[in-house]
């Protein structure tokens, strides 16, 4: 997972849609199948906005802003299902978010502003990783595996997380849809 530099009186945030039970841990027991150690720090989930560093005093106003974006939303639903790739880009399978992506993009694209603004490394695109570090040979496996994953839920709402420095993600605002 790729964390970038922050000073000693900054924090990772990073905002996510969290994938309910069952499945989440059914993810997380495949992603740990896989190879994906990550899967022990941080739970399955569809990225909104990856760790940024923000200013440890702009936390309260980083939650308001999400949540004055969310009141602009409305629940959606999300289907994942089917394994693709980042090779050669970057070494990473995901889950595709088959249903909702339309509605994710447009969501990242609304909470990229304010305390939380970056300069995205890759375009937007909605997945769930399934395991990194993998290379093309990798891919049969992978597949396998991921091919008897999906999930279907209706998003209610999005998730702030902080990050530590060993990459563990702890929640610290649930945030609902308005609409």
């Amino acid at each position: 997972m790729y964390l970038p530099p922050r000073a000693d009186d900054e924090v990772w945030l990073g905002v996510l849609i969290a994938i309910p039970e069952p499945w989440v841990s059914k993810i997380t027991a495949a992603r740990l199948e896989l190879g994906d150690d990550a899967a022990q720090n941080v739970p399955a989930h569809i990225t909104l906005i990856p760790p940024v560093a923000v200013n440890k005093g702009q936390q309260a106003e980083a939650i308001e802003y999400l949540q004055s974006v969310a009141a602009s939303f409305r629940p959606f639903r999300v289907r994942i299902g089917g394994v693709g790739s980042f090779l050669p880009t970057s070494p990473v399978a995901y889950l595709e978010v088959q249903e909702g992506a339309p509605e994710c993009a447009e969501l990242a694209d609304a909470l990229r502003a304010g305390p939380l603004n970056y300069s995205p490394r890759f375009p937007y695109h909605p997945h769930v990783t399934l395991a990194q570090g993998i290379t093309e040979e990798d891919m049969p496996r992978i597949v396998e595996v991921g091919e008897t994953l999906g999930a279907e839920w209706v998003a209610q709402g999005f998730r702030l997380d902080s990050v530590d420095p060993s990459g563990i993600y702890n929640s610290k605002a649930l945030i609902d849809f308005g609409l």
